[in-house]
């Protein structure tokens, strides 16, 4: 790739949904060369979905984790235990962790009873298998611009999804979201074949969205494996509370964080990063403990996503 390229994809990891001439201009490059371009990274699975960020929190919902302790299993059976976490667990993500805890999903539900009932399902058809899981509730999180991808100074960008009162939504705004969520990219034209709501209402209707911050933006999916990355999870415990602000602006200035969460759960502060290697892991983790006192210990450990959606089921 060449730094036309990398340029467009700076454009896309903050704006999934700009369109062609805006990326065009961007790069300054033709319309038909910035499309070229677009549709060549999506063939070679560098661009692998586009995707809102949608305001949970407005719709009502919970933000919950699971973490899973499993027993060892066959591939057939680790199979089978995926597919229930997305089919009957309904989870939003789904990832594998090189830690004890080999599987942890991500669930929006409207009440934690609604997570007892998924549990209970869970025990009953993997109960064997199942030695324990850990649940936390999200209290705020942000996802973070992929800086570290890109060989050229690009603005921070930080999404921040923070409790917030509930929304009326109705059918078609459920519509347009889940339409979006299926491919951000996708025109109002298509959506508007696909749902049978008129073109310019759904216009009118994302703007509308957009100003009522239920849908906070777009963004691409880059595969940053595939360009040699990986991804680690970080815990953090702490003696006390008084760091916790610099901490927040420590992972907004940091290049290689994607994701800060704020939970209840096991520890006072979780942070996702991608580097290229354990030598970056070990820079990063030695600069967190040289700058706060506070932190007794960081837990970490490689993780995959096997599964990413946006939109409550």
């Amino acid at each position: 790739m060449d730094k036309r390229d990398w340029k467009l994809l700076a454009k896309l990891d903050v704006n999934g949904r700009i369109p062609i001439t805006e990326l065009a201009k961007a790069c300054r490059v033709s319309k038909e060369t910035a499309l070229y371009r677009f549709n060549k990274l999506e063939r070679e699975g560098v661009l692998t979905k586009h995707y809102p960020f949608i305001n949970v929190y407005a719709l009502g919902y919970l933000t919950i984790r699971v973490y899973f302790e499993l027993q060892e299993m066959t591939e057939e059976k680790e199979k089978e235990f995926v597919s229930f976490l997305d089919t009957k667990t309904k989870a939003s993500f789904i990832f594998r962790m090189d830690n004890v805890h080999k599987y942890g999903i991500l669930i929006w539900a409207p009440n934690i009873y609604d997570i007892e009932k998924k549990l209970f399902a869970l025990k009953k058809e993997f109960g064997e298998l199942l030695t324990s899981y850990t649940l936390s509730v999200f209290c705020s999180y942000k996802q973070y611009s992929r800086n570290y991808l890109f060989p050229f100074d690009t603005k921070r960008v930080t999404v921040d999804f923070r409790p917030t009162k509930s929304e009326e939504v109705d059918k078609e705004d459920l519509q347009i979201l889940k339409a979006l969520s299926a491919d951000a990219r996708m025109s109002t034209l298509e959506m508007s074949r696909r749902t049978g709501i008129p073109q310019t209402t759904i216009s009118s209707r994302i703007r509308k969205l957009l100003q009522r911050k239920i849908l906070l933006g777009y963004r691409s999916e880059i595969d940053f494996i595939a360009l040699g990355f990986t991804n680690f999870f970080l815990e953090l415990y702490l003696k006390d509370n008084s760091e916790v602000a610099a901490l927040e602006s420590w992972a907004d200035a940091s290049k290689n964080v994607v994701w800060l969460q704020k939970i209840i759960g096991p520890c006072d502060l979780e942070i996702e990063v991608e580097v290229k290697d354990r030598k970056e892991l070990e820079q990063l983790l030695n600069d967190l403990r040289s700058k706060f006192k506070s932190i007794r210990k960081i837990n970490f450990w490689a993780q995959e996503y096997k599964k990413a959606t946006y939109l409550p089921a």
